[in-house]
C-alpha cells in the first residue's frame, strides 16, 4: 500500500491498540533505533496522530477511513503504471506495424464493424453506451442487426447493459424484447446530446465512434483500454443516465 516495511508493521500493531513510541516498537518488532524515524514519517503522512498530553500515545483515529484512503492512492498509482506499460506497449507494436489490443483504430466501415463487435464480445461485466442525436437506428440494418444480436449474446451471459438513446428514437425489435425479458440486465433512458457516441466496457476499455447527422460521413472509430479515461467517460455515462427520460414516462 505504499508504506515500508517497518512503517506497515507499525500501522498494522496500531489499527489493533494505541501504543506509545517504546510501546509500539516492542509491539511491532521495530528496533528501537527505528522507531522514531517511523513514528514520524507516519505522523507526517497523516496516517496516524499522536496526542497532545504526556505520555505521547500513537493512534489511528478510523481503521475504516485509513485503508479505503490507502487502498485508493494504491489504485490510483498501479493504474498509472497500467496504462504506461500499455501505451509503451502499444507505440512498440505500431512502430512494427502490428496490431495492439490496447489502442485499435479504424477508419472504414469494414473496421467499424470489427472494432464496434469488440464492445459486446469483450464486455464480461458492464457495458454503458452513450448513443448521440445523430443516431439512426434504421440506416445499415444488415449491420446493426449483427450488433444487436452480439448485445443479446452478452445479456444472455450476464453482461449488464445501459444505454442512453435519443428522444424518439425507436427501439430495435430485438433489443426491445431483450430489455422487456431481461429488465435488470438490459436498460435504457432517452436523452438528447450531441457527445461523442461511446461505449465503456468493465470500467477499463472504451470505443469512441465518430459520426455526424449525415450517415455517409463516417470520421472513424477508436477503441482504448485505459481505466482512468473509462473512469472519466464513466462520469459523464452517470450524468447523463440521471438527466434522462426513463421509457415509462415517454408516449
Amino acid at each position: 500500500m505504499g508504506l515500508s516495511t517497518y512503517e506497515s508493521k507499525a500501522v498494522s500493531a496500531l489499527l489493533k491498540k494505541n501504543h506509545t513510541v517504546k510501546e509500539l516498537s516492542k509491539a511491532a518488532g521495530i528496533p528501537p533505533g527505528k522507531i522514531y524515524s517511523v513514528a514520524k514519517n507516519l505522523l507526517e503522512k497523516g496516517i496516524i496522530k499522536t496526542n497532545s498530553e504526556r505520555p505521547k500515545v500513537l493512534y489511528i483515529d478510523s481503521a475504516s477511513q485509513l485503508i479505503s484512503r490507502l487502498t485508493q492512492e494504491y489504485e490510483q498509482k498501479q493504474d498509472t503504471i497500467v496504462s504506461r506499460l500499455k501505451r509503451f506497449a502499444s507505440s512498440i507494436d505500431k512502430q512494427a506495424g502490428k496490431q495492439t489490443p490496447f489502442f485499435d483504430t479504424g477508419t472504414t466501415l469494414a473496421d467499424n464493424k470489427r472494432i464496434q463487435a469488440r464492445t459486446f464480445i469483450e464486455a464480461r461485466k458492464e457495458v454503458l453506451q452513450i448513443l448521440n442525436k445523430y443516431h439512426k437506428p434504421r440506416y445499415n440494418r444488415k449491420s446493426k442487426r449483427v450488433w444487436e444480436e452480439e448485445i443479446r449474446r452478452a445479456v444472455h451471459r450476464g453482461v449488464e447493459f445501459k444505454a442512453i438513446y435519443p428522444l424518439r428514437t425507436i427501439l430495435p425489435p430485438i433489443l426491445k424484447e431483450v430489455a422487456e425479458k431481461h429488465p435488470s440486465k438490459f436498460s435504457y433512458r432517452r436523452f438528447n446530446t450531441d457527445f461523442v457516441r461511446c461505449d465503456i466496457i468493465d470500467e477499463k476499455k472504451v470505443l469512441l465512434k465518430l459520426v455526424d447527422q449525415d450517415p455517409a460521413l463516417f470520421g472513424g472509430v477508436v477503441f482504448i483500454e485505459d481505466k482512468m479515461f473509462a473512469k472519466n467517460l464513466r462520469r459523464v455515462f452517470f450524468k447523463f443516465w440521471h438527466e434522462a427520460e426513463k421509457p415509462s414516462t415517454l408516449n
